[in-house]
């Protein structure tokens, strides 16, 4: 109706326009008066006609009664077993103004239980007059969801990061029953619910694996075996973002001859179905047992010595020394006197048993000369008791750097750093310190420690206490890495060339 009025007043403008070109000249404005005559007489009709279209229009929409439905123009949608109600569409006889609702006649129903498309026909009538139409309502299968990355399909079909998932109003969550193929460029996913209604969707996909299988070798990448020992491999592990586990499909090349002395490397492989290849090596340093020997040391030496004990942790050192052949120094205590018995045993196994301190008490041996040599008569006294020898090694409690000894005794350790090695004495500090005297307690980080600040051609003394078990723990590793790098280990004796660190008091 609006376009039909902008028409109308477009066309007075446009007879406004003609009038304007009229000439002067008389014959000419006769014939172009006739002319104008017509056109507005057209125009006017034309106006006429305009009005009196959209006065039918309007009267038509507004005025004139017919039948109308409500709800037919839809494309209904229910979920398998969900009840329908078929009462969506209703009829109405009247205008736009007045409309009153009539009786509507259904032909037709949908099987709620079974998934497909049903016409239902409406009708409705008012005196002569009637009118009918079809509503289409599909029943529609379990609801599957799929959001993926299709562009990375492994050629099984399996997607990473893929999520899948599959909701029937009747079973619930059937996500569990989601399969999938592929065919040609294409991907399928297929949901069934325990009616047998079935859902449907395809996707296209490209089949690309770049990913390397991950290769985990079980135990440490580097093992370290006695000669004569056997070889036991620890493992390994193989997974494929596409195959899934494959260790059995891992490859070892190479062998151990743990009869010969030596530094030997596995090769682990791995291939995907796909043709990525993973590898991994393990070393094996096979070593011979220590060969120490009082005679002739020189070059790559390693002292280990172990301060405070004998405690409940020792004996399981002196096996871990003794599966070794490894002679190390004890700078015993009387602390505790139930384990001074493990004193003859370390005796027995060539091993060093020196002084350390009866009662360890810093504010007593220091107080005076005289303390410190009755503590050091005392202690030395349990140790000749429990192996018969007469020890003369000593090492201070806190070492001869030590400050602390300045709170009790201003210059005592000036003093008997002298006093002992004119007693016969030798003392011994360290140049290597594991750490577990602080606050290390971690023996990853013991045996870091000691095997990071090893020299060759330096006697390495290293400063350890076999009173606690992360100790005791780091070292068979430690062992393991001295006698596979070459190091012989030894025990501290009276001819060992001594280790002294600056007396700070």
């Amino acid at each position: 109706f609006i376009l039909i009025i902008i028409g109308d007043i477009i066309s007075i403008e446009v007879i406004h326009m003609m009038k304007k070109r009229v000439t002067k000249n008389d014959e000419v404005k006769q014939k172009q008066e006739k002319e104008f005559d017509n056109k507005k007489l057209f125009f006017i009709c034309f106006i006429i006609f305009s009005f009196v279209c959209a006065s039918s229009l309007v009267y038509i929409n507004f005025f004139v009664n017919k039948i109308s439905f409500v709800n037919a123009d839809l494309v209904d949608e229910v979920p398998v077993f969900q009840k329908y109600n078929y009462n969506k569409v209703t009829a109405c006889y009247g205008n736009k103004l007045i409309c009153k609702k009539i009786k509507v006649i259904r032909k037709g129903t949908i099987n709620i239980n079974k998934v497909g498309t049903y016409t239902i026909n409406y009708s409705a009538s008012r005196g002569s007059e009637k009118k009918s139409i079809n509503k289409k309502v599909k029943v529609i299968a379990p609801e599957l969801s799929v959001e993926a990355d299709f562009n990375n399909v492994c050629p099984n079909g399996k997607i990473s990061n893929a999520t899948y998932s599959a909701l029937d109003n009747y079973d619930g969550d059937i996500s569990k029953n989601i399969e999938s193929k592929i065919e040609g460029n294409k991907i399928i996913y297929r949901v069934e619910d325990s009616s047998g209604n079935t859902t449907k969707k395809e996707f296209n996909i490209n089949i690309n694996d770049n990913e390397k299988p991950s290769l985990i070798l079980n135990g440490d990448k580097t093992i370290y075996l006695g000669v004569g020992s056997k070889y036991k491999e620890p493992g390994y592990a193989a997974v494929d973002n596409c195959d899934g586990t494959i260790t059995d499909k891992v490859e070892v090349s190479n062998t151990v001859d743990t009869s010969k002395e030596g530094t030997y490397t596995l090769t682990y492989s791995v291939k995907d179905n796909f043709g990525n290849i993973q590898t991994e090596k393990r070393t094996i340093k096979v070593f011979k047992r220590n060969a120490y020997t009082p005679q002739g040391l020189s070059g790559k030496v390693i002292y280990l010595t172990f301060d405070d004990g004998p405690g409940a942790y020792t004996e399981r050192l002196l096996n871990i020394l003794q599966k070794y052949n490894v002679k190390v120094t004890f700078f015993v205590t009387g602390q505790n006197g139930k384990f001074n018995y493990l004193m003859k045993r370390e005796h027995d196994e060539g091993h060093t048993v020196a002084l350390h301190s009866y009662t360890h008490s810093y504010p007593k041996i220091y107080s005076s000369v005289e303390s410190y040599m009755s503590d050091l008569t005392m202690v030395q006294n349990i140790v000749k008791e429990q192996t018969g020898i007469e020890s003369k090694i000593i090492r201070f409690p806190g070492g001869s750097s030590n400050t602390v000894s300045r709170r009790y005794s201003n210059g005592i350790m000036s003093t008997l750093t002298k006093k002992v090695e004119e007693l016969g004495y030798r003392y011994f500090d360290w140049n290597i310190s594991s750490g577990d005297a602080g606050n290390t307690t971690s023996s990853s980080q013991i045996i870091k420690n000691v095997t990071y600040n090893l020299t060759s051609g330096n006697n390495n003394v290293v400063l350890m206490h076999d009173i606690k078990s992360y100790t005791v723990d780091a070292v068979e590793s430690i062992i393991q890495y001295g006698l596979s790098n070459g190091y012989v280990f030894a025990p501290l004796t009276m001819e060992s060339p001594v280790v002294h660190q600056k007396v700070n008091n």
